[in-house]
């Protein structure tokens, strides 16, 4: 998915790329072979544990960069990238309408936008991250997934109304295999999903665990319609 998001926000040799949320680098790598050694890609993530994984991983890329910071609100100059991405990100964030108007002005005259999003659920995803927001201790709020992403119309109109224009989406289907539920819930801390999983306390792991055995197949697997959009800051 990251390699397919990455392909479509359009990254060229040189550019300067800031990914939000980077987690272990689906998105950041695949950008950082686009913009090549004469490119510059920053990824921020607000887990300190995630960014050394994935900083110590770029070790040896000079052009990539990874340090703590929000998605909400990433603390960079104006106009300071050509290319701004989000895998599977903004429905987690506490205000997706003010990130996004964020993001623009982060951009260049002319920059890209390029996020992805859940155009459908398989139901047992969504059964299963209710599961672990059940053992979290002060869940973040998700409302806005359902209020601003519940559609592609309605997605459209909010990129529109954070200053966007040129927007355009297409879909894909993805099949995730796991090995065992503790393969499943790896998966989980590499994406987005982490910043609930993160709130389950240690203790309670063996119950999410249990409950997650009986809501997955055995072994798990996921079929998951993934929507791209990609959209300009005019200019």
């Amino acid at each position: 998915m990251g390699v397919a998001l990455a392909a479509a926000a359009g990254i060229r040799a040189g550019d300067r790329v800031l990914d939000v949320g980077c987690g272990r680098g689906a998105v950041l790598f695949p950008a950082a072979r686009a913009a090549g050694p004469r490119g510059r890609v920053t990824g921020i993530d607000l887990a300190p544990a995630m960014v050394e994984l994935t900083r110590a991983d770029a070790a040896g890329l000079p052009q990539v960069e990874v340090a703590v910071g929000d998605a909400q609100a990433p603390d960079f100059p104006e106009s300071s990238f050509d290319v701004v991405t989000a895998g599977l990100l903004l429905f987690f964030l506490p205000d997706p309408g003010a990130a996004l108007r964020a993001y623009r002005k982060l951009l260049r005259p002319r920059g890209t936008l390029a996020f992805s999003t859940f155009a459908e659920f398989d139901p047992r995803h969504r059964a299963s991250m209710q599961a672990v927001a059940r053992h979290a201790v002060d869940p973040p709020r998700q409302a806005a997934l359902s209020e601003i992403f519940q559609d592609a119309a309605r997605l459209r109109a909010t990129v529109a109304e954070a200053g966007f224009d040129g927007t355009r989406a297409e879909e894909l289907t993805v099949r995730s295999e796991f090995r065992d539920v503790e393969h499943y819930v790896a998966w989980i801390a590499s994406h987005s999903g982490r910043d609930v999983l993160r709130r389950v306390p240690m203790e309670g792991r063996a119950d999410l665990l249990a409950e997650l055995a009986t809501i997955l197949p055995d072994p798990p697997e996921l079929t998951t319609t993934i929507r791209l959009t990609v959209a300009h800051r005019p200019g």
